[in-house]
Protein backbone atom coordinates (compact mmCIF):
# COMPACT_ATOMS: atom_id res chain seq x y z
CA UNK A 1 0.00 0.00 0.00
CA UNK A 2 1.81 3.51 -1.08
CA UNK A 3 0.00 7.04 -0.63
CA UNK A 4 -0.26 8.84 -3.52
CA UNK A 5 -1.58 13.11 -3.32
CA UNK A 6 -3.80 14.25 -6.28
CA UNK A 7 -6.85 16.82 -6.72
CA UNK A 8 -10.49 16.34 -6.35
CA UNK A 9 -10.96 15.61 -9.65
CA UNK A 10 -7.78 13.22 -9.58
CA UNK A 11 -5.29 14.79 -11.46
CA UNK A 12 -1.95 15.83 -10.77
CA UNK A 13 -1.63 12.93 -9.11
CA UNK A 14 1.79 12.83 -7.21
CA UNK A 15 3.18 9.24 -5.19
CA UNK A 16 4.67 10.04 -1.97
CA UNK A 17 5.83 6.76 -0.31
CA UNK A 18 7.50 3.59 -2.25
CA UNK A 19 8.96 0.38 -1.92
CA UNK A 20 8.36 -3.02 -0.45
CA UNK A 21 6.45 -2.06 2.51
CA UNK A 22 2.94 -0.69 3.51
CA UNK A 23 1.79 3.02 4.28
CA UNK A 24 -1.26 4.17 5.90
CA UNK A 25 -3.22 6.22 8.28
CA UNK A 26 -1.89 9.71 6.69
CA UNK A 27 -2.07 12.38 8.28
CA UNK A 28 -1.38 15.98 6.97
CA UNK A 29 0.23 18.75 8.62
CA UNK A 30 -2.80 22.00 9.10
CA UNK A 31 -0.03 24.29 7.13
CA UNK A 32 0.03 21.10 4.34
CA UNK A 33 3.74 21.36 4.23
CA UNK A 34 4.33 17.90 6.28
CA UNK A 35 3.02 14.53 6.80
CA UNK A 36 2.56 11.99 9.14
CA UNK A 37 2.12 8.27 8.29
CA UNK A 38 2.83 4.50 9.74
CA UNK A 39 5.10 2.20 7.93
CA UNK A 40 5.86 -1.20 8.53
CA UNK A 41 9.63 -0.75 6.90
CA UNK A 42 10.92 -3.15 9.28
CA UNK A 43 7.64 -5.45 9.66
CA UNK A 44 6.88 -3.67 12.29
CA UNK A 45 4.75 -0.18 12.33
CA UNK A 46 6.42 3.10 13.21
CA UNK A 47 5.54 6.63 12.56
CA UNK A 48 7.13 8.46 9.56
CA UNK A 49 6.82 12.09 8.91
CA UNK A 50 7.92 13.55 5.39
CA UNK A 51 8.07 16.92 4.43
CA UNK A 52 6.23 17.13 0.93
CA UNK A 53 8.86 19.16 -0.82
CA UNK A 54 11.00 16.06 -0.75
CA UNK A 55 9.04 12.90 -0.31
CA UNK A 56 11.87 11.01 -0.41
CA UNK A 57 13.47 11.10 2.62
CA UNK A 58 10.98 10.11 5.21
CA UNK A 59 11.92 10.59 9.27
CA UNK A 60 11.31 8.27 11.86
CA UNK A 61 10.00 9.49 14.69
CA UNK A 62 9.38 6.51 16.36
CA UNK A 63 11.01 3.28 17.27
CA UNK A 64 11.00 -0.25 18.25
CA UNK A 65 10.72 -2.16 20.71
CA UNK A 66 7.50 0.72 20.70
CA UNK A 67 4.71 -0.62 18.30
CA UNK A 68 3.22 2.72 17.10
CA UNK A 69 0.40 4.03 14.36
CA UNK A 70 -2.24 6.06 13.40
CA UNK A 71 -0.91 9.19 14.29
CA UNK A 72 -2.55 13.22 13.43
CA UNK A 73 -1.49 16.20 13.97
CA UNK A 74 -2.90 18.67 16.80
CA UNK A 75 -4.77 21.99 15.24
CA UNK A 76 -1.89 24.49 15.24
CA UNK A 77 0.74 21.86 14.27
CA UNK A 78 3.02 22.04 17.37
CA UNK A 79 1.90 18.51 18.62
CA UNK A 80 0.97 14.73 17.52
CA UNK A 81 -1.12 12.03 18.80
CA UNK A 82 -0.80 8.43 18.05
CA UNK A 83 -1.72 5.14 19.36
CA UNK A 84 1.36 3.27 20.53
CA UNK A 85 1.96 -0.96 22.37
CA UNK A 86 4.93 -0.61 24.38
CA UNK A 87 7.05 -3.41 25.83
CA UNK A 88 4.94 -5.52 27.98
CA UNK A 89 1.64 -3.56 27.65
CA UNK A 90 -1.65 -5.27 27.32
CA UNK A 91 -2.90 -3.14 24.89
CA UNK A 92 -2.14 -0.40 22.57
CA UNK A 93 -3.02 3.32 24.45
CA UNK A 94 -2.74 6.78 23.35
CA UNK A 95 0.04 9.33 23.18
CA UNK A 96 1.07 12.96 22.54
CA UNK A 97 4.87 13.94 21.43
CA UNK A 98 6.23 17.01 19.55
CA UNK A 99 6.21 16.88 16.16
CA UNK A 100 9.14 15.10 15.99
CA UNK A 101 8.82 12.43 18.68
CA UNK A 102 10.27 13.85 21.29
CA UNK A 103 8.88 13.93 24.72
CA UNK A 104 6.24 11.18 24.36
CA UNK A 105 3.53 11.34 27.00
CA UNK A 106 0.90 8.33 27.63
CA UNK A 107 -2.98 9.36 28.22
CA UNK A 108 -4.94 6.67 28.51
CA UNK A 109 -3.60 3.33 31.27
CA UNK A 110 -6.24 1.13 30.65
CA UNK A 111 -5.27 -2.51 31.46
CA UNK A 112 -8.47 -4.31 29.36
CA UNK A 113 -9.08 -2.73 26.31
CA UNK A 114 -6.85 -0.85 23.55
CA UNK A 115 -6.55 2.71 22.49
CA UNK A 116 -6.46 3.60 18.71
CA UNK A 117 -6.98 6.35 16.05
CA UNK A 118 -6.98 9.13 18.40
CA UNK A 119 -8.01 12.96 16.59
CA UNK A 120 -7.80 16.09 17.77
CA UNK A 121 -11.02 18.29 18.36
CA UNK A 122 -10.74 21.54 16.10
CA UNK A 123 -10.17 23.89 19.13
CA UNK A 124 -7.48 21.47 20.42
CA UNK A 125 -9.17 20.79 23.63
CA UNK A 126 -10.39 17.54 22.78
CA UNK A 127 -8.97 14.05 21.61
CA UNK A 128 -11.44 11.54 20.23
CA UNK A 129 -10.67 8.27 19.74
CA UNK A 130 -11.20 4.31 19.74
CA UNK A 131 -11.66 1.67 22.61
CA UNK A 132 -12.02 -1.58 21.82
CA UNK A 133 -12.53 -4.52 24.22
CA UNK A 134 -14.23 -8.17 24.21
CA UNK A 135 -17.72 -8.32 23.93
CA UNK A 136 -20.51 -10.69 23.10
CA UNK A 137 -23.11 -9.88 20.96
CA UNK A 138 -26.19 -11.29 19.22
CA UNK A 139 -25.91 -13.33 16.51
CA UNK A 140 -27.47 -14.81 13.41
CA UNK A 141 -30.17 -16.80 14.24
CA UNK A 142 -30.64 -16.39 17.97
CA UNK A 143 -26.79 -17.20 18.33
CA UNK A 144 -24.05 -14.91 19.97
CA UNK A 145 -21.26 -14.17 18.36
CA UNK A 146 -17.80 -12.92 20.63
CA UNK A 147 -15.55 -9.98 19.39
CA UNK A 148 -13.79 -6.91 19.76
CA UNK A 149 -16.74 -4.06 20.58
CA UNK A 150 -15.43 -0.31 19.90
CA UNK A 151 -16.77 2.85 20.41
CA UNK A 152 -16.08 6.24 20.66
CA UNK A 153 -14.44 7.94 23.35
CA UNK A 154 -13.69 11.47 24.39
CA UNK A 155 -11.15 12.93 26.83
CA UNK A 156 -9.52 16.52 27.64
CA UNK A 157 -6.31 17.02 25.65
CA UNK A 158 -4.40 16.40 28.53
CA UNK A 159 -5.77 12.81 29.03
CA UNK A 160 -8.64 13.40 31.91
CA UNK A 161 -12.07 13.03 31.83
CA UNK A 162 -12.43 9.98 29.26
CA UNK A 163 -15.88 8.77 28.83
CA UNK A 164 -17.40 6.34 26.32
CA UNK A 165 -19.47 8.92 24.07
CA UNK A 166 -21.00 5.98 21.37
CA UNK A 167 -22.98 2.38 22.06
CA UNK A 168 -21.02 0.50 19.28
CA UNK A 169 -20.93 -2.17 18.57
CA UNK A 170 -18.48 -1.40 15.97
CA UNK A 171 -17.88 2.22 15.83
CA UNK A 172 -14.77 3.44 13.96
CA UNK A 173 -12.74 6.07 12.03
CA UNK A 174 -13.69 9.43 14.26
CA UNK A 175 -13.79 12.88 12.44
CA UNK A 176 -14.48 15.93 13.73
CA UNK A 177 -17.21 18.02 12.15
CA UNK A 178 -17.11 20.77 14.85
CA UNK A 179 -15.72 21.51 18.03
CA UNK A 180 -19.07 19.91 19.44
CA UNK A 181 -19.56 17.08 17.28
CA UNK A 182 -17.76 13.72 15.92
CA UNK A 183 -18.71 11.75 12.76
CA UNK A 184 -17.66 7.70 12.81
CA UNK A 185 -18.71 5.17 11.01
CA UNK A 186 -20.87 2.26 12.71
CA UNK A 187 -21.45 -1.63 11.66
CA UNK A 188 -22.13 -4.78 13.52
CA UNK A 189 -21.03 -8.03 13.87
CA UNK A 190 -22.98 -10.08 11.69
CA UNK A 191 -24.17 -6.59 9.47
CA UNK A 192 -22.58 -6.40 5.63
CA UNK A 193 -23.68 -2.92 5.70
CA UNK A 194 -22.51 0.38 7.86
CA UNK A 195 -23.95 3.95 8.26
CA UNK A 196 -21.94 7.17 8.87
CA UNK A 197 -23.30 8.47 12.06
CA UNK A 198 -22.84 12.23 13.70
CA UNK A 199 -22.90 12.46 17.39
CA UNK A 200 -22.52 15.57 20.16
CA UNK A 201 -21.08 15.36 22.82
CA UNK A 202 -24.10 15.48 24.50
CA UNK A 203 -25.01 12.17 23.05
CA UNK A 204 -27.11 12.90 20.13
CA UNK A 205 -27.01 11.01 17.48
CA UNK A 206 -27.90 12.04 13.57
CA UNK A 207 -27.71 9.64 10.32
CA UNK A 208 -25.46 10.88 7.91
CA UNK A 209 -25.90 7.86 4.82
CA UNK A 210 -28.28 6.46 2.75
CA UNK A 211 -29.24 2.87 4.17
CA UNK A 212 -27.88 -0.02 2.73
CA UNK A 213 -24.09 0.77 1.81
CA UNK A 214 -20.91 0.39 3.73
CA UNK A 215 -18.71 3.45 4.22
CA UNK A 216 -15.72 3.74 6.08
CA UNK A 217 -13.25 6.66 7.29
CA UNK A 218 -15.81 9.58 6.88
CA UNK A 219 -14.18 12.80 6.62
CA UNK A 220 -16.00 16.22 6.81
CA UNK A 221 -15.43 18.44 3.95
CA UNK A 222 -14.67 22.09 4.90
CA UNK A 223 -18.48 24.19 4.76
CA UNK A 224 -20.12 21.46 6.75
CA UNK A 225 -21.93 20.31 3.83
CA UNK A 226 -20.33 17.15 3.04
CA UNK A 227 -18.05 14.63 3.47
CA UNK A 228 -16.27 12.04 2.16
CA UNK A 229 -15.79 8.43 2.86
CA UNK A 230 -14.31 5.41 0.97
CA UNK A 231 -17.37 2.79 -0.42
CA UNK A 232 -17.24 -0.62 -0.62
CA UNK A 233 -18.94 -2.45 -2.97
CA UNK A 234 -18.72 -6.13 -3.62
CA UNK A 235 -14.58 -6.72 -3.55
CA UNK A 236 -14.16 -2.75 -4.71
CA UNK A 237 -12.99 0.31 -2.56
CA UNK A 238 -14.24 3.79 -4.15
CA UNK A 239 -13.33 7.25 -2.68
CA UNK A 240 -17.04 9.09 -2.60
CA UNK A 241 -18.22 12.33 -1.59
CA UNK A 242 -21.94 12.79 0.08
CA UNK A 243 -23.92 15.52 0.63
CA UNK A 244 -27.69 15.85 1.40
CA UNK A 245 -29.85 16.36 -2.07
CA UNK A 246 -31.39 19.47 0.01
CA UNK A 247 -28.27 20.72 0.08
CA UNK A 248 -28.86 21.96 3.60
CA UNK A 249 -25.67 21.41 6.09
CA UNK A 250 -24.66 18.17 7.44
CA UNK A 251 -26.35 19.41 10.93
CA UNK A 252 -29.94 20.46 9.32
CA UNK A 253 -32.29 19.36 12.28
CA UNK A 254 -34.65 18.08 8.98
CA UNK A 255 -33.92 14.68 7.17
CA UNK A 256 -32.87 14.41 4.16
CA UNK A 257 -31.89 12.05 1.23
CA UNK A 258 -28.26 11.60 0.08
CA UNK A 259 -26.47 11.81 -2.94
CA UNK A 260 -22.97 9.52 -3.51
CA UNK A 261 -20.71 11.06 -6.00
CA UNK A 262 -17.49 9.11 -7.06
CA UNK A 263 -14.53 10.85 -7.41
CA UNK A 264 -12.14 10.04 -10.29
CA UNK A 265 -8.99 8.35 -8.73
CA UNK A 266 -5.82 8.43 -10.96
CA UNK A 267 -5.44 5.39 -12.76
CA UNK A 268 -1.92 4.46 -10.66
CA UNK A 269 -0.59 0.68 -11.13
CA UNK A 270 -4.05 -0.10 -13.59
CA UNK A 271 -6.96 0.43 -11.30
CA UNK A 272 -6.84 1.57 -8.17
CA UNK A 273 -8.87 1.50 -4.94
CA UNK A 274 -7.87 4.00 -2.23
CA UNK A 275 -8.55 3.12 1.36
CA UNK A 276 -8.00 6.32 3.18
CA UNK A 277 -7.88 10.10 2.80
CA UNK A 278 -7.29 13.28 4.62
CA UNK A 279 -8.67 16.60 3.32
CA UNK A 280 -7.18 20.02 3.95
CA UNK A 281 -7.11 23.49 2.97
CA UNK A 282 -4.46 24.23 0.21
CA UNK A 283 -1.88 26.17 2.02
CA UNK A 284 -1.08 29.86 0.58
CA UNK A 285 1.50 30.73 -1.69
CA UNK A 286 4.07 33.51 -0.35
CA UNK A 287 5.48 34.12 -3.78
CA UNK A 288 8.56 32.25 -2.61
CA UNK A 289 9.48 28.75 -2.84
CA UNK A 290 7.20 26.52 -5.08
CA UNK A 291 3.92 24.78 -3.48
CA UNK A 292 4.64 21.54 -2.61
CA UNK A 293 1.68 20.11 -4.58
CA UNK A 294 0.02 20.97 -7.56
CA UNK A 295 -2.76 23.77 -7.89
CA UNK A 296 -5.70 22.13 -5.85
CA UNK A 297 -9.23 22.31 -6.54
CA UNK A 298 -11.22 23.41 -5.22
CA UNK A 299 -8.65 24.86 -2.78
CA UNK A 300 -8.58 21.37 -1.48
CA UNK A 301 -6.09 18.56 -0.75
CA UNK A 302 -6.57 15.31 -1.16
CA UNK A 303 -4.19 12.72 0.21
CA UNK A 304 -5.33 8.78 -0.23
CA UNK A 305 -4.27 5.64 0.34
CA UNK A 306 -3.73 3.86 -3.17
CA UNK A 307 -3.70 -0.15 -3.48
CA UNK A 308 -3.40 -1.96 -6.93
CA UNK A 309 -6.09 -3.76 -8.55
CA UNK A 310 -6.52 -6.68 -5.85
CA UNK A 311 -9.52 -8.00 -4.08
CA UNK A 312 -8.83 -6.17 -1.18
CA UNK A 313 -12.59 -5.27 0.79
CA UNK A 314 -12.58 -7.78 3.09
CA UNK A 315 -9.39 -8.09 4.52
CA UNK A 316 -9.17 -4.75 5.05
CA UNK A 317 -12.74 -4.58 6.72
CA UNK A 318 -11.84 -7.63 8.64
CA UNK A 319 -8.54 -5.69 9.54
CA UNK A 320 -9.97 -2.72 11.09
CA UNK A 321 -12.37 -4.52 13.40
Amino acid sequence: MQISAFNLDGSNERRLTTGPSDHHYPSLSPDGIELLYTGDERAMDEIYRLNLADPAVPVQITNPPIVASSASWSPDGRSIVYSALAPGAPAYQIFTANPDGSKPVQLTKTLDSGNTQPVFSPDGARIAYINGRRATGPGPNGSTVTGIADRIWVMAADGSGAAPLTQGPLDAYPAWLDRGTIMFARSSFISEMSQVISIGLDGREQVQSPPNQYFIEPKPLLGGRSYGATQEMGSELHLVTVSRTDGAGLMAPVRSEFVIQRLAVPPSDGSSFTLAWILAPARPHDGGAPRPLAPLLPALLLVALVVGVVSIAMTYRRRHR
